[in-house]
C-alpha cells in the first residue's frame, strides 16, 4: 500500500500521523473499481490482441493497454461457467497454434494475468472451435485433419477420448465437423464434405447428431436444399426463444453458387425445431433472394435479437472495388444485415458498409445490436436500436482495429 511504503521512508513520524494516513489511503483502496462487462479481440502486427472493457455507452473508447495476445489464427473465444476460454487455431494450415488456455474472470470483469490452465492438443488435430456441454465435458472440433471429435474436461484440461467421425466422410477420411450446439442432451455438429477450404462436395447438408452422454453418434441427417452447414471460422449456429435451431451454409456455398453456376450448389438457413432431430421440412431461407442480397451473398456469423430476428453481416459481391484486394480492408462489401425467420425475409440496415476483416462482430446488448465495423466513417462498434429502428453511422465505441469477436463476461 502507498501508507507503508511512505511510513518505511520516514520511521520517525508519529502513529498519530501513520494512523491518518493509513485511514487515507484504506479509503483510495476503497475506491469503486470500473467493472468491465465485455471482452473483444482484434488483429494486428500478426497478433490477437484480447482486451476487456466496460460497456458500450457512447463515446468508449477501447486500449490495448492491458491486452491479452495471441498468434494470428482463427480464434477461439468463448466465457462458459467462470472462466475465459481463448485459442488461436490453424484452419488449414494457416496460422495459430494448438493450445487452449483457461483464464479466470474476476470481480471486476477482468481477466487474471496469466491463464489458470492450458490444454496442448497431441498430434495436429487442427482445433479450432470448442463446443461445451458442461463444465466436465467439451468438444474440440477440428479442420482438415484426421476425421476425429475430440472430447476433453474443461475443468481438468485434460482430454478423455476421440469420437471417430470417418465413417461418415464423402470423398476423403474427414468429414470436417462445422460449428455446432449441444440441445436437450444432443449435440449438433454440422459436416462439411470438402476437399480444401475454397472447395466443397456438392452433397446434402449434414448434421451429425450425438448423444453427450455416451459420446455415440446416433444418425446423420441430410438435406439437399443446401450445401454444407456451419462452416468453422465463418458461421455459427443460433438457438431462439423456443429452442429451434437456425444453420446457415456460410461463403463457400454461396461462392460455388456465383462462380460455379448450375453445379448444384446452394445456399441457405436451415431449421431443427425443438424436440426433433431432423431438419424442419417447412422451413429454408436462401440469403441470395433475399432483399437487398444477390448471387454470392452470405451472412458471417450470426446473433439473435429475439422475436425471430437474426443479425449478421451479409456479403454484397456488387460493392466489391478492387477484387485483388489481399487485405481485406480496401473492399467495405460487408453490410449489417437482419433477417426475419418468422417471415422469411431479410433487409439492409441503416449502417455503414464494413471491410471483410472486420464483419464477424455482433453481440446484443439490450434492446441494441452491435457491429463491429472497420467502415469510412471510423472503426468501432455501431449502434442499431431494434425498438426504434435507428441505426447509427458513427461507432459508439471506438476500437484501435476492427473487431473480430465480442463476447459478455457477465
Amino acid at each position: 500500500m502507498r501508507t507503508n511504503k511512505f511510513l518505511w521512508a520516514l520511521p520517525c513520524l508519529t502513529l498519530l500521523f501513520a494512523a491518518t494516513l493509513s485511514s487515507c489511503s484504506e479509503k483510495d483502496d476503497d475506491q469503486p473499481v470500473t467493472k468491465h462487462h465485455f471482452l473483444m479481440s482484434a488483429q494486428a502486427d500478426n497478433s490477437f490482441f484480447i482486451t476487456s472493457f466496460e460497456n458500450f455507452n457512447e463515446g468508449t473508447s477501447v486500449s490495448y493497454a492491458k491486452a491479452i495476445t495471441l498468434p494470428t489464427g482463427h480464434l477461439f473465444m468463448e466465457k462458459y461457467g467462470k472462466n475465459v476460454y481463448l485459442q488461436s487455431g490453424s484452419m488449414y494450415g494457416f496460422g495459430g497454434e494448438q493450445t487452449l488456455y483457461k483464464y479466470e474472470v474476476n470481480a471486476n470483469g477482468q481477466l487474471s494475468a496469466q491463464p489458470m490452465g492450458k490444454l496442448s492438443f497431441p498430434g495436429s488435430p487442427n482445433v479450432v472451435e470448442i463446443i461445451f456441454a458442461s463444465e466436465t465435458k467439451a468438444y474440440a472440433i477440428t479442420c482438415a485433419s484426421r476425421g476425429q471429435l475430440i472430447v476433453f474436461n474443461p475443468t481438468t484440461m485434460s482430454v478423455t477420448k476421440e469420437i471417430d467421425l470417418s465413417p461418415y466422410a464423402e470423398g476423403d477420411k474427414d468429414p470436417d465437423g462445422g460449428n455446432g450446439i449441444v440441445r436437450d442432451g444432443k449435440l449438433f455438429l454440422p459436416l462439411n464434405q470438402a476437399k480444401s477450404m475454397k472447395e466443397i462436395l456438392v452433397t446434402p447438408a449434414q448434421v451429425a447428431v450425438i448423444d453427450v452422454a455416451t459420446d455415440k453418434v446416433e444418425k446423420v441427417i441430410k438435406d439437399d436444399r443446401a450445401t454444407s452447414l456451419g462452416m468453422v471460422g465463418h458461421t455459427s449456429p443460433v438457438i431462439d426463444e423456443a429452442g429451434n435451431i437456425y444453420f446457415h451454409t456460410g461463403p463457400r456455398a454461396a461462392m460455388m453458387c456465383q462462380f460455379m453456376p448450375g453445379k448444384g450448389y446452394k445456399d441457405g438457413l436451415l431449421r431443427i425445431k425443438k424436440g426433433e432431430t431432423e431438419f424442419d421440412k417447412d422451413f429454408y431461407m436462401s440469403l441470395q433472394t433475399t432483399e437487398g442480397a444477390e448471387i454470392g451473398s452470405y451472412g458471417m456469423y450470426m446473433a439473435y435479437g429475439g422475436n425471430g430476428k437474426i443479425y449478421t453481416f451479409l456479403y454484397k459481391p456488387s460493392l466489391v472495388k478492387d477484387p485483388s484486394d489481399q487485405t481485406y480492408i480496401v473492399n467495405k462489401c460487408y453490410v449489417p444485415y437482419e433477417i426475419d425467420v418468422n417471415k422469411k425475409t431479410g433487409r439492409i440496415l441503416p449502417l455503414p458498409a464494413s471491410c471483410g476483416w472486420a464483419a464477424n462482430a455482433i453481440i446484443k446488448v439490450g434492446s441494441s445490436i452491435y457491429f463491429g465495423e472497420h467502415t469510412d466513417n471510423g472503426i468501432g462498434f455501431y449502434r442499431y436500436d431494434m425498438a426504434t429502428g435507428k441505426g447509427f453511422m458513427q461507432p459508439s465505441v471506438k476500437t484501435p482495429n476492427g473487431a473480430y469477436k465480442v463476447i459478455s463476461l457477465d
